[in-house]
């Protein structure tokens, strides 16, 4: 897959999370629990950390992973 930032190839691999991740429209110092409507729980997870399938440009440093797809079996 080719970077839609930069143009130059991707690397397909793994993206992955430990108990937390979030997408905020503001970063928050305390909590990454969503605050405003916009934000998005990503993985929510008490014990086990959350990986999903995705691609990193190593030249621009985007990465791309569906969020709605985790992986949950080894």
């Amino acid at each position: 897959m080719n970077c839609p930032n930069c143009g130059k190839e991707m690397q397909e691999g793994f993206l992955q999370a430990g108990n937390l991740l979030a997408f905020n429209k503001k970063r928050h110092k305390l909590s990454l629990n969503p605050k405003d409507p916009e934000d998005t729980m990503i993985a929510r997870k008490a014990f086990t950390a959350t990986d999903f399938s995705g691609f990193i440009c190593k030249e621009c440093g985007l990465v791309i992973f569906d969020y709605k797809n985790p992986i949950v079996h080894w």
